[in-house]
C-alpha cells in the first residue's frame, strides 16, 4: 500500500479532520480518487456526477464580450490580448455579407469558417488574439463572447 506524503486538500469533500501528513491508501482507493478528482489551476477539484453515474459537465464562466466593426473591404480583425479558454464568434445579425473566421492565422474568403448574418462558431483558444476575422464588407460587425 503506497503512502501519500502530500496533504490532499479537496475542500468539497469536507473531511473532518482534514487529511494532512502521511496517509496510506489501498490500490483500489488510489484508483477511485484518481478517477474522481481533476487538477485545476489552484489544486485538486472534485468531479461530481448524478446518482446514475453521469458526470456533470458545464461551460466555462463568461469573461466578457468583444465587439468590432470592420473598416474597409477585407479588413482583418484580430482579437485583443485577453487570456481566455474558449470563445463564440458571431456575425452580427444585421450584416449583409459573410464574415470569415480562422483561429491561429489570417482568415480570408474561402480560407476559414464562413459566417452569414447571425451565424456563430465556437473555438477553444488560450488568448483572444488567436482569433482572426475577415470582414468582407465595410461596416460589418463581429461579436465575440469569451470565457475563462
Amino acid at each position: 500500500m503506497p503512502d501519500i506524503r502530500k496533504p490532499m486538500g479537496i475542500d468539497e469533500l469536507n473531511l473532518k479532520p482534514p487529511i494532512d501528513g502521511k496517509v496510506r491508501l489501498s490500490d483500489d482507493m488510489q484508483q477511485t480518487l484518481a478517477l474522481l478528482t481533476a487538477m485545476g489551476v489552484t489544486g485538486r477539484k472534485l468531479m461530481k456526477c448524478s446518482e446514475s453515474g453521469v458526470l456533470y459537465t458545464g461551460s466555462a464562466k463568461v469573461k466578457g464580450v468583444w465587439n468590432k466593426t470592420g473598416s474597409g473591404a477585407d479588413d482583418d480583425l484580430v482579437g485583443d490580448d485577453i487570456a481566455c479558454s474558449e470563445c463564440v464568434v458571431m456575425a452580427n445579425p444585421d450584416n449583409p455579407d459573410k464574415l470569415w473566421v480562422k483561429p491561429y492565422g489570417v482568415a480570408s474568403v474561402d480560407d476559414g469558417v464562413p459566417l452569414d448574418a447571425g451565424d456563430a462558431v465556437n473555438f477553444t483558444v488560450t488568448n483572444l488574439n488567436q482569433i482572426h476575422v475577415n470582414v468582407v464588407a465595410d461596416g460589418d460587425k463581429v461579436i465575440v463572447i469569451y470565457s475563462i
